[in-house]
């Protein structure tokens, strides 16, 4: 009888330690998942727009900020001729059906006469356009030491309603992360906004091998 009981009392010690831990399991997993939940939530939508309503875009280029302007092809043509009417017409012609290529292009500001590789153009719009951060800072935060008063770089995008300026900072070397300011906002991003902006405005100019790809993919 005394082995029957402590047979019994071991069932059911087992079986209490069983149900143990099939709660803690339970809680475990149901902590794990509301713990995905908060950090999915923890991203913050620093900067969303269709780059397609993007008129103009800036960037500075060893300390000089350089404009880049959406443009028609049909207003580049007009340019052209009215810049080039000493030239011959046959010089005219070529220029005016180079650069009818496409239904909307990029000229820089600063220098007109430049051809802009369109996909350098879109690929960088690609990255400023659409920012995400794992923070944002209150508006009352001391940022003083997060280099945005000596930016690495600073980024201005127009839509016919509003410029959006974009300042970047100093990297946290512990999170991999950049200190951004959108507009008067202050954040964390791993953006890689400072890998998309070429070293020179050489880097934006259209090759002969560049044209002749745009021209395929058309």
């Amino acid at each position: 009888m005394n082995k029957q009981k402590r047979t019994f009392v071991i069932l059911a010690i087992v079986l209490v330690a069983c149900l143990a831990g099939y709660l803690g399991l339970l809680n475990y997993n149901k902590y794990k998942s509301d713990d995905d939940s908060e950090s999915e939530s923890d991203s913050v939508e620093a900067l969303s727009l269709d780059s397609s309503d993007v008129k103009s875009l800036s960037f500075l280029l060893d300390g000089q900020e350089y404009t880049f302007s959406r443009i028609k092809s049909e207003d580049i043509s007009d340019e052209t001729e009215s810049t080039e009417s000493e030239k011959t017409d046959t010089e005219s012609e070529t220029n005016s059906d180079e650069n009818s290529t496409d239904d909307e292009q990029w000229v820089c500001d600063n220098d007109t006469s430049l051809k802009i590789n369109t996909s350098k153009v879109t690929s960088l719009l690609g990255n400023v356009t659409s920012i995400t951060a794992s923070k944002k800072f209150d508006s009352d935060a001391d940022t003083s030491d997060f280099g945005l008063d000596e930016p690495q770089n600073v980024v201005k995008l127009s839509t016919d309603d509003k410029t959006y300026t974009i300042t970047i900072g100093e990297k946290n070397a512990m999170l991999g992360e950049y200190y951004i300011k959108v507009n008067d906002d202050v954040y964390l991003s791993s953006n890689t906004i400072l890998g998309s902006i070429p070293d020179s405005i050489d880097d934006m100019v259209a090759s002969e091998d560049s044209e002749s790809t745009e021209t395929e993919s058309e």
